[in-house]
């Protein structure tokens, strides 16, 4: 179905929502993209992207494409599946002939309701991509607007708070073309993965998808492999039920290969006596094609990622992609 166009108002209350949320980084780059002025503060950008959206300079479109590269990428736990089995061209079929046809290629929701929530499909000839919103209201002490007034003889104390609105997003992806597919959940703790993986198997079995439950691949054969020909891996630690081998880098950004003594230790470990493994891995900008340098923990036998920072769409695509390269048998 054709995107829900935004009126103006609403165009902009997803603007104020996505601000609070998103790193200042993420919105400088938007702001620059639009010809618009930077500013110092989060209130700043949000007068300054309003402005832009009056001028012309940020539609609707150009926003949901930039909310598509950055929004729900990053600052995560990411598990890696075998993909379902179903052909591309009966996927969509089946997709336009299901209760939630209407979220196929649906506008951006300014609405992030309390309960996990799918919001969009996107499906094409080489991916499927399967959005869930959640809301979540915090009130953080914010000091500085504490206050105290005096009132005839009583006098009075205001200890502030500040409302925090975070937006969490849960995306489930799958490149018809590897041999994998992600389920990606933001570090909410109060999204249950249990939670989601029922949601999105709902979903793929509505859509007349085979081979479910989806299945974790495993991999502690990517940890076994970066360790021993990977820059980068800032720790690793090697486990059987009686006992396990820990080895890591105490300097920042810097992986075991700058520790010489550390390094000549794990040369030595026969990392395939081990069943588990876990552990660090440092990716580079330069090295790597990533938009920024990141840290990312692999838990192997859960087949799951933890991303440290927010970043972009394509920074966890060439992670993954690296990973699964180290996981080869």
């Amino acid at each position: 179905m054709p995107n829900e166009v935004l009126s103006t108002a609403q165009l902009k209350e997803l603007v104020k929502q996505v601000v609070v949320a998103q790193g200042n980084n993420f919105i400088k780059d938007l702001l620059r993209a639009t010809d618009s002025k930077i500013g110092a503060t989060k209130q700043d950008f949000v007068q300054n992207l309003d402005g832009a959206i009056d001028e012309g300079r940020l539609t609707q479109a150009r926003l949901e494409a930039w909310l598509a590269e950055v929004e729900g990428w990053g600052d995560q736990y990411v598990y890696v599946l075998s993909p379902p089995a179903i052909d591309a061209a009966g996927l969509t079929r089946a997709i336009n002939a299901s209760p939630v046809a209407h979220l196929n290629d649906a506008a951006v929701s300014p609405e992030f309701t309390e309960d996990l929530e799918l919001k969009q499909i996107a499906v094409d000839g080489q991916h499927l991509s399967m959005v869930w919103h959640q809301g979540k209201e915090a009130w953080n002490r914010w000091s500085r607007k504490d206050n105290e007034e005096e009132e005839g003889v009583e006098r009075y104390r205001y200890v502030a708070y500040r409302q925090r609105l975070d937006r969490s997003v849960v995306r489930f992806e799958w490149r018809f073309d590897d041999e994998y597919c992600l389920v990606l959940i933001h570090r909410n703790p109060e999204i249950k993965h249990h939670d989601v993986f029922e949601a999105v198997e709902e979903m793929l079995a509505r859509f007349g998808c085979g081979d479910l439950p989806l299945r974790l691949v495993p991999l502690t054969q990517a940890i076994r492999t970066s360790a021993q020909r990977v820059n980068g891996v800032q720790s690793t630690r090697f486990e059987q039920d009686a006992g396990y081998v820990e080895v890591g880098s105490n300097l920042p950004g810097m992986g075991i290969e700058a520790v010489g003594p550390v390094r000549v230790v794990l040369q030595a470990v026969d990392t395939n006596q081990f069943a588990r493994a876990q552990g660090m891995l440092n990716f580079v900008s330069l090295e790597h094609g990533t938009s920024r340098d990141l840290s990312v923990e692999v838990f192997g036998p859960e087949a799951k990622l933890r991303i440290w920072a927010q970043c972009k769409r394509e920074d966890v695509l060439v992670i993954l992609r690296l990973i699964w390269g180290y996981n080869a048998p």
